[in-house]
């Protein structure tokens, strides 16, 4: 890494779909993007808070031929405006293009977006915190050795079974983001 040791920032990773905007099956049109109500409170709160807000998510609708990066490149041109209109900067978004079954180092629970971002950002991995929908995302924060936690929005409500099979347990289960917020500030000023 070429980070310098004194100049790393926190952050909060977060999913994209059904944490930041309602889940719709294989989002591929900028149109049928819905950002949650609590979303600004809850990312500004973190920024003030001193956390980098990057946004990881896996786009495996590009490698299945559902959409394009070109046109994900348009989603996330589209929510950056919509979020910078309520005065939220998102300070990266890092996707993975592949499927399930391709070989890479990037898909979620795997930590390739984490480490690129925390390259790019100057990111403190062990200070920071992931946010989503599912157990890859939480266990996510655990792989690069920060923590993680389960929003029971979008697909969260079906994943809590899931998080009987997994060794690692998220920080938290909450219902929405904004709850979230609350438990990474509360738990980064145990730091």
């Amino acid at each position: 890494m070429k980070n310098k040791k004194e100049n790393l920032y926190p952050a909060v990773f977060l999913d994209r779909d059904g944490t930041i905007n309602h889940d719709k099956h294989y989002l591929s049109d900028e149109k049928d993007l819905k950002i949650y109500s609590f979303v600004k409170k809850s990312i500004l709160k973190l920024q003030k808070a001193g956390f980098k807000i990057v946004i990881v998510t896996n786009q495996s609708g590009i490698s299945r031929g559902f959409f394009s990066e070109n046109k994900l490149k348009k989603i996330h041109n589209k929510l950056i405006a919509l979020l910078k209109e309520q005065n939220i900067k998102i300070d990266g978004i890092y996707y993975c293009p592949h499927g399930p079954n391709d070989i890479c180092d990037c898909r979620k629970p795997k930590i390739g977006m984490a480490t690129k971002a925390a390259d790019d950002l100057n990111i403190d991995l062990k200070k920071s915190y992931t946010v989503g929908d599912s157990t890859r995302d939480y266990l996510l924060g655990y792989n690069f050795g920060g923590k993680g936690i389960l929003v029971l929005t979008g697909h969260g409500k079906k994943q809590v079974n899931k998080i009987a099979k997994e060794k690692q347990k998220p920080l938290a289960v909450v219902k929405n983001l904004y709850l979230a917020t609350e438990v990474i500030i509360n738990d980064h000023k145990k730091v």
